[in-house]
């Protein structure tokens, strides 16, 4: 084999072996998950329920005013997810607005979450709230989220009070596919990933090999 040949040969088998660590150094590092206390049952939907699955924890040092949304037969009107987004025709929101901006997906019940009223709920100095943004439903274009999201581990807390704090302006509906259930999309199996980590592996033994064999002819 000519050198030149030979090094174009080389150049590419490395770019090959090196592919592996490429795809790796390119990914995304996962978020870090809130730390939503173990004795939260739902605790994994609670989580997943911020957006990229983050929050953080606050211990509040003067009695603070967060909001719930809710039906104008008390359907929701008490609930440990709160915000501190104000609904009001004051500023022009609506119950559209709420809905989305908190991913309040309509098909969640029954009854679905209309956003009529507005709660206001006053948590006393001391207790602990997980902060962060309400992540989006599916359809994400129907309940995109964005809200700032409160979770409380207790509504029963000593201190805690819910106050009727006025009705939110009608802002209409959705459009129909934003009603039902999506169809979930499935999975990948793990077998999926276990080979496809196998085959990384071999390729890269098989590269180092076949490469440290052409080094020797090449240097002949």
């Amino acid at each position: 084999m000519k050198k030149q040949d030979c090094a174009v040969w080389l150049g590419g088998v490395a770019f090959i072996g090196l592919c592996p660590l490429v795809i790796v150094a390119g990914q995304t590092p996962a978020s870090a998950a809130c730390v939503i206390p173990d004795s939260v049952l739902d605790q994994a939907t609670v989580i997943a329920s911020f957006l990229n699955s983050e929050c953080t924890q606050q211990t509040l040092t003067q009695d603070t005013t967060y909001y719930r949304y809710y039906n104008d037969d008390n359907t929701y009107r008490f609930g440990r997810f709160l915000t501190t987004n104000f609904y009001d025709s004051s500023n022009g929101k609506t119950t559209l607005d709420a809905i989305q901006e908190l991913a309040l997906a309509q098909y969640f019940g029954p009854p679905a979450n209309l956003a009529q009223l507005r709660e206001r709920v006053t948590l006393p100095a001391g207790l602990d709230v997980y902060i962060g943004v309400a992540g989006p439903q599916s359809p994400k274009a129907c309940y995109p989220g964005g809200a700032t999201q409160g979770f409380i581990e207790n509504t029963r807390t000593t201190g805690i009070s819910f106050i009727f704090d006025g009705n939110v302006p009608d802002g209409g509906s959705l459009p129909a596919n934003c009603y039902s259930v999506p169809k979930p999309i499935p999975e990948p199996s793990p077998l999926f990933g276990i080979g496809a980590i196998a085959i990384i592996g071999l390729a890269t033994m098989f590269n180092r090999a076949l490469t440290e064999s052409k080094i020797r002819r090449c240097t002949n």
